[in-house]
């Protein structure tokens, strides 16, 4: 990466994607998630169902447990996370010809993942971006390598091609969005938001809050 033989790189504050893929029969839960209406959402979004719990439904059950078992393996094993997590909000999104994502974040959630049921090859990716804020940039704006993108350090964007059946997680903060997609075929992905269960925060540090105390 440098020419200095004696000097150490580290990566700070690395952010992890989880990529797993799902081998169970799908063939009931594919049916019921191609059976589920979407409708437009706000432009730039695509299409979204109507229901936004999805992952509840009885025949989700065998791949809902896998979500959950993975999803708690990154939130203890690389969020570092003590509370339980619970699934909040999971939906199909959808993709029109021609039609992309802009880049985007999930408020009120803290873990993001998406489950591929519908993927074939030459398919949109998934796009990640760094966000950088005004504070941390030069006003001046270098002139970079065609191939900074190859450089883990510098690249602002990172691209994932999922396979049929692959499960990602990802922290609900991360900007991640679709290019458009170049196929006829409506581009269908589901997705699942999870939040710790009963609290979040912790009393000792005045940052509880407390969910039952607000039904």
């Amino acid at each position: 990466m440098v020419n200095n033989p004696k000097a150490d790189l580290y990566q700070m504050f690395p952010i992890p994607l989880y990529v797993t893929n799902y081998d169970g029969d799908t063939t009931e839960i594919v049916k019921y998630l191609h059976s589920i209406e979407l409708h437009e959402h706000n432009p730039g979004y695509g299409m979204i169902s109507k229901d936004s719990y999805i992952i509840d439904n009885p025949i989700c059950k065998p791949l809902a447990e896998f979500v959950h078992k993975c999803m708690t393996d990154y939130a203890v094993n690389c969020m570092a996370l003590e509370e339980e997590i619970v699934f909040s909000q999971s939906w199909i999104s959808g993709k029109a010809q021609h039609t992309s994502h802009k880049a985007h974040s999930h408020p009120n959630t803290i873990i993001a993942s998406v489950f591929y049921f519908d993927t074939e090859e030459g398919d949109s990716p998934i796009c990640f971006s760094k966000e950088v804020r005004s504070i941390n940039r030069s006003y001046l704006e270098p002139t970079l390598r065609q191939d900074y993108q190859q450089n883990i350090f510098a690249q602002d964007e990172v691209y994932y091609y999922p396979k049929k059946n692959d499960l990602i997680i990802f922290p609900s903060w991360l900007m991640h969005g679709v290019p458009p997609n170049p196929k006829p075929k409506i581009r269908k992905a589901l997705g699942i938001n999870a939040m710790t269960k009963g609290t979040l925060g912790s009393r000792e540090t005045i940052s509880e809050l407390d969910y039952k105390r607000y039904v």
